[in-house]
């Protein structure tokens, strides 16, 4: 089911990260965001959860915190989600402090 708002979508998207849903991951991203996410890092971090913080609306987007446990330890990162022909995508990714 589409999620209706940015937080759900966000929720969406750290529960699909979690599960290594890659397809599902990747289809709610922008290109530029996939390529921004490539550029973090290790891809082989082991994830067992998440803990989700809405941050702020910047005009017509919407900056979520997801603090995902891993097995090297919490992996930061800061995520802009904004609405795109009719569906909530992350259009940037960031390491979050």
């Amino acid at each position: 089911m589409p999620a209706n708002t940015p937080e759900e979508a966000a929720h969406a998207h750290a529960r699909a990260t979690v599960a290594v849903e890659l397809g599902t991951v990747i289809r709610g991203m922008t290109p530029e965001a996939l390529a921004r996410a490539m550029q973090l890092g290790n891809t082989e971090w082991r994830l067992s959860g998440y803990e989700l913080t809405a941050q702020a609306q910047d005009g017509n987007d919407y900056v979520f915190d997801i603090r995902y446990e891993t097995d090297v330890g919490p992996l930061p990162l800061r995520y802009r989600f904004r609405e795109i022909d009719s569906a909530w995508k992350v259009v940037d990714i960031e390491k979050a402090s």
